[in-house]
């Protein structure tokens, strides 16, 4: 099982409706009238980061609008203040530039990535 921590949330959106299913620290993107998907594309503007999974229809939970957290859902290797953006499964990795990062590396230690939420 994953591992997603708040330790300084940002603003919670819980509103809306998922279209497809989503696993808890993946990316959405606004596709609707309040309905989210998993981005999967870095060039897409990321609404946030989903709290825990979702199945097709359900209302998701989203962190949004900043805050710092901790996971283990991330790939490749990150280093500590490099900008991350989504890869092609909806999780962070390294080499963001300022078109397409969606958050901040804080720290790296036994495999849990701290960073700053940037949407």
């Amino acid at each position: 099982m994953g591992y997603l921590n708040a330790n300084h949330p940002g603003l919670a959106y819980g509103d809306g409706y998922m279209q497809g299913a989503g696993s808890m620290g993946q990316f959405v993107k606004a596709v609707g009238d309040d309905t989210f998907s998993v981005n999967t594309d870095a060039g897409t503007q990321s609404f946030g980061l989903l709290m825990k999974d979702y199945a097709d229809g359900e209302m998701p939970a989203i962190w949004c609008n900043g805050g710092v957290y901790e996971t283990d859902q991330f790939s490749g290797t990150v280093n500590p203040n490099e900008l991350l953006k989504i890869d092609n499964t909806g999780r962070l990795v390294g080499g963001a530039t300022n078109t397409n990062r969606v958050a901040q590396a804080i720290s790296v230690s036994g495999g849990i990535l701290k960073f700053k939420l940037l949407i």
